[in-house]
């Protein structure tokens, strides 16, 4: 049987003169999000870093749990 857990999504952020990427973690949001959804949600925390950041884009991760019954 396949139990869902989680989904998770991570927004990763460019910053000027940086060389890693600044990353942003949302638990527990709804399944399946819908991919102009996600996209929406990186636009926001782009707007709310500093000046000349870019998205370089957004990973969702979920996880499940297989269990044999």
């Amino acid at each position: 049987m396949i139990q869902k857990l989680s989904t998770k999504l991570q927004v990763q952020l460019s910053l000027p003169g940086a060389e890693k990427l600044k990353k942003v973690t949302f638990q527990n949001v709804v399944d399946d999000p819908a991919e102009a959804d996600i996209l929406e949600l990186g636009e926001i925390m782009k707007t709310l870093d500093q000046e000349d950041t870019l998205l370089d884009g957004v990973i969702i991760t979920s996880q499940s749990r297989v269990t044999k019954n």
